[in-house]
């Protein structure tokens, strides 16, 4: 017997959020509405913060969480002005910061597996690293793919996603870890 996702019946929005993490559609199947981009953007900077506190500090974890959200927004709204499509703004953000939660949920719960099934002495950060690098790889791809939709061409679209994700985390997050411990 196999399994297929076309065969369960979800309500509209969860089966927008899989048809787009499976690259199979755009942002047009989500709301266009400020309440949900609102819970959008707060499921995403907790999970952002969730998977920092894995194996970092509280404050820098929540700072990373609430910098990498309005990072996003930021990004997202510059880019969207810059080639003239602002109207798609609201719908794109609410699509990247939801994706981008149910990616960090997955590698939240990964981390936490890894991380109790190798215990503290082990190099349990580098073999998190290493096992959660297709979620990286998976979270840049979603982006570039709703970039895409948003009227960006493929050039700015990859370059915007692979410098905002490299950004977060090999810049933004030791950053503030080596910020927080000086305080």
């Amino acid at each position: 017997m196999s399994f297929s996702t076309s065969s369960i019946s979800l309500p509209p929005t969860p089966k927008a959020l899989l048809d787009i993490i499976k690259l199979e559609a755009g942002p047009a199947g989500l709301p266009d509405s400020r309440q949900a981009l609102w819970i959008a953007l707060g499921a995403y900077a907790a999970t952002e913060a969730g998977g920092q506190m894995v194996n970092g500090d509280i404050l820098p974890s929540l700072a990373y969480g609430l910098l990498s959200a309005a990072l996003l927004a930021a990004t997202t709204f510059g880019a969207l002005i810059f080639v003239g499509a602002r109207e798609r703004f609201q719908q794109t953000l609410v699509a990247l910061t939801a994706t981008g939660a149910l990616i960090g949920l997955i590698s939240v719960v990964l981390s936490l597996a890894v991380s109790q099934i190798f215990p503290a002495p082990l190099p349990t950060g580098k073999l998190v690293g290493f096992v959660l690098f297709p979620l990286v790889m998976w979270k840049f791809t979603v982006f570039l793919w709703l970039l895409r939709h948003a009227s960006l061409r493929f050039i700015p679209a990859f370059a915007i996603s692979a410098i905002y994700v490299g950004f977060t985390l090999l810049i933004l997050s030791p950053l503030l870890t080596r910020i927080f411990n000086l305080l």
